[in-house]
């Protein structure tokens, strides 16, 4: 190739990512865009083909959220576009950076019904931040460069790019444009000095931490600093690895599945301080609790988009920024400017509090409440494995407990893993027996939508090579994106992947047993050898029918280089942790 002729606005564009330190992007190839995948071929971003546009979306959500860099999605009109709109959806209602670009029919075919002809706005504008589409070659940068700084800035969402094909293959005047520079308003002392005002005034404060703003030094601090102020801290929906689950102030997790403790901290509380998060229907069980303490919420949106209840203190900053100013005496830092002129800071150690207060030893509340925590977070191993489900009915010693599998499960996965699941009651497991250290450690469609763990397992390995993955899929969930099994194999991801095969829709069931008992519908599944798939697929495929035989098993697929699922038959009456 000529490198002094123009590029065309297809490369420009992949040019334009590389600026923006793209890694991946995640795939399922069209005509429609080929000139992109043409600029892909000699691009540093590594094209992850994947087997289905909902994977490959859900897997561009997960990468979004463990780096705070939009994930990128790239699919073809019409059908690919309708097939990605799920993760469209997740990014929305759960707040993560995502840039969906969506090859479209020539220009001059719109408005004639063409082929996979769609109206792009009209699809997705009310679930984006934003839809732009490409119609000029020489806009090419610009327009990437203004779908990455939208889903970034303020409250972070998905941005879709339309891209016509035959402007992708026109020459481009356009340059590489420099990522913009992402504003970020930082906490005037005054906001401090009015929550630690708040704080010491509180018989309970309560800090419920969310979004997907950390990074190790602000969960590091941010635990120091709850703990030094006496506050219980409460993990929100599916998003509850800010800080290490070991702090003697961790209480818990919102939502569905949540301990009593937890909701009971909640519900209790004199002072909810919001940090990176709002007070949802979730969180509150359809805002029945927890609804009337004073309130502080702490994050980038000036909306407080989502947010119910009353607003007493809103501080709009970033959870970092936000953390950064509690260490800090006089509003100076420590800076400097590397070569590449990223800003490094100071390490964590030899900082300080911006109060003069001494640390609180921990009230006798959170202590209590930790214990609490503490035992209902033990698996409770049966002999027999027989326990009582969630409705209270029996189980029988013929399929795997999933409570004692769990307790292999807590002792062999490594304390750095990442752990993924889609949604369903098997999830619940994850969330009550597995704590979390760090941040990113957890990935969980906060918006309840299947199918989403595999593929997010997938991305936390090419991300994380380093780090083990665990995924807990049900069957129903399992099998909204199965397929992407192939592109774990494709790429040779170590993830191990523990499928809970009950032959039912258990979530569902265990509604319809409680609002129309006696008579289930349209709920049953019959499953295929989940073991033979994954063999099938390539990777590795190991079948559980009784409990003593899990951990040897699960030990054999966390050995195994490259991907392994475990199928285990379990109990359709058990739906969930016993109580």
């Amino acid at each position: 190739m000529d490198n002094s002729a123009p590029l065309s606005a297809g490369h420009l564009l992949v040019k334009e990512l590389e600026a923006h330190g793209v890694q991946r992007s995640y795939l399922v190839p069209g005509e429609s865009y080929l000139d992109v995948l043409d600029g892909l071929h000699d691009s540093t971003i590594a094209p992850i083909v994947c087997r289905q546009e909902g994977g490959a979306g859900y897997m561009a959500v997960a990468e979004g959220r463990m780096t705070g860099i939009p994930g990128i999605a790239m699919v073809t009109r019409g059908p690919g576009a309708s097939n990605v709109m799920v993760s469209v959806h997740t990014a929305f209602q759960d707040a993560t950076p995502l840039v969906v670009f969506v090859g479209l029919i020539p220009t001059v075919a719109r408005g004639r019904e063409s082929f996979q002809e769609f109206d792009l706005n009209g699809w997705f504008s009310t679930t984006t931040k934003k839809v732009l589409t490409l119609d000029d070659p020489d806009k090419a940068a610009e327009v990437v460069a203004d779908a990455m700084h939208t889903a970034v800035t303020g409250r972070p969402g998905p941005v879709v790019v339309g891209l016509p094909e035959e402007v992708l293959v026109e020459a481009s005047d356009g340059s590489v444009l420099a990522p913009r520079t992402h504003g970020s308003a930082a906490p005037y002392g005054g906001d401090v000095t009015e929550l630690r005002a708040r704080i010491l005034q509180a018989d309970r404060p309560v800090l419920v931490i969310g979004g997907e703003d950390w990074s190790p030094a602000t969960s590091r601090r941010i635990a120091q600093w709850s703990r030094d102020r006496g506050l219980g801290v409460i993990g929100t929906f599916r998003a509850y690895d800010g800080i290490d689950h070991d702090s003697p102030n961790f209480l818990g997790i919102l939502g569905f599945g949540a301990s009593q403790v937890a909701k009971r901290t909640f519900a209790e509380a004199d002072l909810h301080i919001f940090l990176g998060c709002v007070r949802t229907d979730v969180a509150t069980e359809s805002f029945t609790i927890g609804t009337d303490p004073k309130t502080v919420v702490i994050g980038p949106d000036p909306d407080a988009h989502g947010h119910f209840g009353g607003l007493d203190q809103h501080i709009v900053t970033s959870v970092n920024r936000f953390a950064q100013a509690l260490f800090t005496a006089d509003g100076s830092r420590a800076y400097s400017v590397a070569s590449d002129g990223s800003i490094d800071e100071p390490a964590v150690g030899d900082e300080h509090l911006a109060t003069d207060d001494e640390p609180v030893p921990l009230p006798e509340w959170i202590r209590d409440a930790r214990a609490e925590l503490e035992d209902w977070r033990v698996p409770t191993p049966t002999s027999a494995g027989i326990g009582t489900d969630l409705d209270g009915s029996g189980s029988t010693d013929t399929f795997v407990d999933m409570d004692e599998a769990f307790v292999h499960v807590k002792e062999l996965l490594p304390d750095n893993a990442i752990i993924t699941y889609g949604a369903g009651n098997f999830s619940g497991w994850a969330t009550r027996f597995l704590p979390t250290h760090g941040f990113p450690s957890v990935l969980g469609p906060r918006n309840g939508s299947m199918g989403f763990g595999l593929p997010a397992a997938v991305a936390a390995g090419l991300v994380h090579p380093e780090r083990s993955v665990f995924c807990i899929a049900g069957d129903g969930d399992f099998l909204m994106n199965g397929q992407e099994f192939a592109t774990a194999v494709q790429y040779g991801v170590n993830l191990t992947v523990v499928v809970n095969d009950n032959s039912v829709y258990g979530t569902i069931r265990g509604h319809q047993d409680r609002e129309y008992p006696g008579r289930p519908s349209g709920t049953a599944l019959s499953s295929p050898d989940f073991a033979a798939l994954a063999t099938a697929f390539g990777g590795l495929g190991l079948t559980v029918e009784a409990t003593e035989d899990f951990r040897t098993a699960f030990e054999n697929a966390l050995a195994h280089e490259g991907p392994a699922l475990i199928r285990c038959l379990t109990d359709p009456t058990i739906r969930g942790a016993r109580a």
